[in-house]
């Protein structure tokens, strides 16, 4: 598998922030957002081939120094590599560890793959605006088959436009079960300004009116000083 870095640290976006987690960083992905804070690992050639075993020592390595109950794969986007992640998921629960997915919801039938090891799929609902692509029919298949085990989080950059917004509530509001959705002003030092505030909150406010859980994020890292 391509591997940008393994690492320990807080989870800094969506419902469990705070929770200290071992992060599994692979590099590839299939889009390129304007917004994205790990360029360097967009790259299908980015980080280097790790073979199982040497994966799994830096778990076990890291779990040595400090226990851990959760497992992150991020990126990049992992799902590029769900045919080798079917032997590294079914070890990771073995050792205990809940399996916490980062995708980009694009791949639904890379997601089939590995849903059964995964716990918790953080899923990104990409706006046309930041990617120059439409994704919402690979989003839409991708939350029906993550079902409950979802959560939605948009990043706004002051690109977004109200009719991509009409289209995320419309999404969302249309699966079953309905996730929870965490709207992410975009951060600062990445490569998009984030939205006025008050757009923002408007918005926000019209989801707390359309669905049962929306919350407002922010990603945490940058403040914390932390990978």
């Amino acid at each position: 598998m391509r591997v940008v870095e393994i690492f320990s640290s807080l989870q800094g976006e969506g419902p469990w922030v705070g929770e200290r987690q071992i992060f599994i960083r692979f590099g590839g992905c299939n889009l390129h957002c304007d917004y994205c804070d790990e360029p360097h690992t967009i790259p299908l050639d980015a980080g280097r081939e790790m073979c199982l075993g040497e994966i799994q020592n830096h778990v076990l390595g890291l779990q040595a120094r400090r226990l851990h109950s959760w497992v992150s794969l991020t990126g990049g986007e992992p799902l590029l590599q769900a045919a080798r992640l079917g032997s590294l998921l079914p070890w990771l629960k073995e050792q205990g560890l809940r399996v916490y997915l980062e995708t980009n919801g694009t791949l639904s039938r890379a997601l089939a793959c590995v849903l059964e090891w995964v716990d918790v799929v953080a899923m990104d609902l990409k706006l046309p605006s930041a990617t120059e692509r439409e994704c919402w029919l690979p989003h839409e298949d991708c939350l029906k088959l993550a079902g409950k085990k979802a959560f939605v989080k948009v990043v706004l950059t002051e690109a977004s436009q109200e009719g991509e917004w009409e289209r995320v509530l419309k999404l969302v509001s249309g699966v079953t079960p309905v996730p929870t959705l965490i709207l992410q002003p975009a951060t600062p030092t990445a490569g998009a300004a984030a939205p006025h505030p008050g757009q923002v909150l408007r918005w926000f406010q019209e989801a707390r009116l359309k669905l049962p859980d929306a919350r407002l994020g922010f990603q945490w890292h940058p403040l914390w000083g932390m990978p």
